[in-house]
C-alpha cells in the first residue's frame, strides 16, 4: 500500500511514522523545507511541493497510491485537494470513478460538518471519501479521563467502550494471581487483555501471567461505570465523581466550548474563564450561553483574585483548553496547588504529554496525537470500525472488523479465531434475526458469523496479516 500525506507538520508526520511502523510505502508532500528536513527520518519518499501541485502528485507517486491523505492546516486546501488528487490518479491511471484511490480530508473547524452552519454533508461534494475532524474525540477522551484520573491511560475502544491502563500498586489484590483468574478476586472488574512488565514490552496475555507490583495492566472496560472497578483492583484510589460536578473551563476556544456543553449535557454547573473578551462574547451568544447552569468570565485566567472570588477549590474539575501549550500547563498547575481534585488540559504533542504526566497534573490529552489516531482509523476502514494504539504497551494495537463471507474465522470458535489471527478477541456485536444488536463478552459467542463485527487487540507486527485474514 503507497500512501501520500499532504502535509509535514506533526500530524502529517506522526501519520507517516504509524504507516512505516506498519511497513507501507509513504510519501510526504510539503512546500515548506523545513518540514521536509524534520521528516528526514521517518525513511519516506519526501517532496517539496504543493498539495494542489499536479506535478507534485507525480514525483509522489500518485498513480501507484492507494490512499491520499491531506492534512495541511488549511481546512479549505485539504477539502479541494481530494477533488484535486482524485482528477491527476484518474488522468494517470484511466479510471475515471477513481475507486483505486481512497482520499481522507482533515478539518479543524467543526463548524464545516454542520449541515446546517456549515457544509455538509462533505463527502457528497468534495469528493473526499472520509472526513476527519477529531474536535468531539478530544472532548469524549479527555471527560472520560476525568472520570478516573489514576489510571495511566483511558482510550476509547468504540461505542462505549474504553481501554484502560492501570499500574498495579503495592496494595493491590491481584499481585500473585494470574491474568486470567483476576474476576475471582475482584466481583465485576473487566478482563485483562495486555499487560507491561516494569522492564519489559507491552504484550498480550494468555491469561498464566503472573500479575507483580508496578506491573501495567489493560483491561477492556464497557462502560464508564467500570472505571471505578479497576482503580480498586489495581490498588489506586480516586475521589468519586459527583451527580453534579462543578467544573471550571479555562479557554471560550473551540474545545473549551465543545467541553463546556458536554458538561451542560450532563447537568454540570460550568464557569468558562477567556482573557479575550470576543471569545467570551461569543461563547455567550452561542446555543449554549443561555443555559442557567453556565456562567461566562472575561478575566486572566492567572488571576489569583480571580480565582479566590471563583473559589476555584470548590470545583471538582479544572480544564485548561487555551491555544497555548505553556499557559494551559500553568493554569492547570495553578488549579492543582489550589486543591482541585481533577486537572484536565489540552495540549499539542503527545511528548508534552508524557511531560506533563511526569509532574503529576492528571489528564492531560494531545490534539494532535488524537487527530493522528483518527487518520489512521480512516486508513484502516476496510476495517471497518475503531483502530487505537496503546502508547502505554508499545507494540500493541486495537481494531475492529465486521466480518465479511471471506473472513477466516467464519464458522469458529473464539479460542479457534484467536489461535488463527494470533490475537484476543475483546467483544463481539451481533445483529439478531429482528435487528437487535447484542454486546457479547468473547465466553458468550459459540462461533463467529458473517455480520459479526468484532473487536481485536493484536500485535502491530501482524496487523497486514491479520487484515488478510479478516477478508480485507
Amino acid at each position: 500500500m503507497r500512501v501520500i500525506i499532504a502535509g509535514a507538520g506533526e500530524v502529517g508526520r506522526g501519520v507517516a511514522a504509524a504507516l512505516r511502523e506498519e511497513r507501507r510505502q509513504v510519501a510526504l508532500i510539503d512546500p515548506d523545507p523545513e518540514a521536509i528536513n524534520e521528516s528526514q527520518s521517518l525513511d519516506c519518499l519526501l517532496v517539496t511541493g504543493n498539495a494542489l501541485s499536479r506535478d507534485s502528485l507525480l514525483r509522489a507517486g500518485i498513480n501507484d497510491a492507494e490512499i491520499m491523505v491531506l492534512c495541511t492546516n488549511n481546512d479549505e486546501v485539504n477539502l479541494l485537494g481530494c477533488a484535486f488528487a482524485k482528477r491527476v490518479y484518474s488522468e494517470q491511471v484511466g479510471d475515471r470513478a477513481t475507486r483505486g484511490l481512497t482520499t481522507i480530508a482533515k478539518i479543524r473547524d467543526p463548524t464545516l460538518l454542520d449541515k446546517n452552519r456549515g457544509a455538509g454533508p462533505l463527502e457528497r461534494w468534495t469528493r473526499a471519501d472520509h472526513i476527519v475532524c477529531a474536535s468531539d474525540d478530544i472532548v469524549k477522551q479527555l471527560a472520560a479521563g476525568l472520570l478516573a484520573p489514576s489510571v495511566e491511560e483511558i482510550l476509547p475502544l468504540g461505542d462505549n467502550a474504553w481501554i484502560a491502563v492501570a499500574e498495579v500498586m503495592p496494595n493491590s489484590a491481584l499481585i500473585g494471581k494470574t491474568t486470567g483468574e483476576v474476576s475471582d478476586w475482584i466481583v465485576n472488574i473487566p478482563s485483562v487483555y495486555g499487560i507491561r512488565s516494569a522492564d519489559g514490552k507491552g504484550a498480550l496475555v494468555n491469561g498464566s501471567e503472573v500479575i507483580q507490583e508496578s506491573d501495567m495492566l489493560c483491561f477492556v472496560a464497557r462502560s464508564t461505570e467500570e472505571f471505578m472497578t479497576i482503580t480498586t483492583g489495581a490498588g489506586l484510589q480516586d475521589p468519586e465523581w459527583p451527580e453534579d460536578p462543578n467544573i471550571a473551563i479555562f479557554g471560550a476556544t473551540q474545545f473549551g466550548t465543545s467541553l463546556a456543553s458536554h458538561y451542560l449535557e450532563e447537568g454540570a454547573e460550568v464557569v468558562v474563564i477567556d482573557p479575550d473578551l470576543d471569545a467570551a462574547n461569543e461563547l455567550v451568544g452561542s446555543r449554549i450561553g443561555n443555559s442557567k447552569r453556565l456562567d461566562v468570565i472575561h478575566g486572566d485566567p492567572q488571576d489569583g483574585d480571580l480565582l479566590r472570588e471563583l473559589s476555584i477549590a470548590s470545583h471538582d474539575a479544572a480544564i485548561a483548553a487555551l491555544a497555548d501549550d505553556n499557559l494551559n500547563i500553568a493554569i492547570a498547575m495553578r488549579a492543582k496547588d489550589k486543591g482541585v481534585p481533577r486537572t484536565g488540559l489540552i495540549l499539542k504533542d503527545r511528548a508534552l504529554v508524557e511531560a506533563v504526566q511526569r509532574i503529576g497534573l492528571t489528564r492531560p490529552v494531545s490534539r494532535r496525537h488524537v487527530t493522528v489516531i483518527s487518520i489512521m482509523k480512516s486508513i484502516h476502514m476496510n476495517v471497518p470500525g475503531t483502530y487505537q494504539v496503546i502508547p502505554s504497551l508499545p507494540g500493541i494495537i486495537s481494531i475492529s472488523a465486521s466480518l465479511s463471507a471471506k473472513a477466516e474465522v467464519v464458522g469458529r470458535s473464539i479460542t479457534d479465531a484467536e489461535s488463527k489471527l494470533g490475537c484476543r478477541i475483546v467483544m463481539v456485536e451481533h445483529e439478531d434475526e429482528d435487528g437487535i444488536i447484542h454486546i457479547l463478552n468473547p465466553s458468550d459467542v459459540d462461533t463467529l458469523q458473517v455480520g459479526d463485527k468484532v473487536l481485536l487487540f493484536l500485535r502491530l507486527d501482524d496487523l497486514k496479516r491479520v487484515e488478510k485474514a479478516l477478508g480485507s
